[in-house]
């Protein structure tokens, strides 16, 4: 997984230490520190959000494509879940979770999106070539996918306002 990491790094490719959920054609992927409720969250959509499909639970793969879109693609790699599938989605939007006692969502721009993606990407970052190669693809992807942050509680109404929030 870390030489994966390294290998791709310049080649407008990141993994991800995130979970993933598909819903009508497209990947949502949510981001937060350890247990602040990434799969939780997936769970949720998937017990309340009909149509929606688990992509995987610990490291998707991104990847930006000639064109410029994002896919996000599953990977051997899914943690506690197994969740091994080989397949990929155009991403639709990325989430970053923190705990709250009320739900709440809002957009990020700008800096704020770059901000929120960096530190759920695999990557060493003392390397020039791996530095820069991040640096692309997380400014490629804070340019071009909305990226939002949900203060959320563990409940079905927190998914269905992210979920209402974020697709089109």
């Amino acid at each position: 997984m870390i030489m994966f990491a390294l290998a791709t790094a310049d080649k407008d490719t990141v993994l991800f230490h995130a979970a993933v959920v598909s819903y009508e054609g497209r990947g949502y992927m949510f981001l937060g520190p350890s247990g602040t409720g990434k799969s939780t969250h997936a769970s949720l959509w998937l017990q309340h959000i009909a149509g929606t499909a688990l992509v995987n639970d610990d490291n998707p793969v991104v990847r930006i494509d000639e064109d410029g879109s994002a896919m996000v693609y599953g990977s051997p790699w899914s943690g506690k879940t197994p969740c091994y599938r080989n397949v990929h989605y155009p991403l639709g939007a990325i989430v970053l979770l923190s705990q709250a006692d009320c739900n709440k969502i809002q957009r990020l721009s700008g800096v704020y999106a770059y901000v929120a993606l960096i530190e759920s990407i695999s990557g060493k970052r003392w390397d020039e070539r791996i530095a820069d190669g991040l640096h692309q693809t997380e400014n490629a992807l804070a340019s071009s996918i909305p990226v939002w942050h949900l203060e959320c509680l563990p409940d079905e109404e927190a998914a269905i306002l992210c979920n209402e929030t974020i697709t089109p």
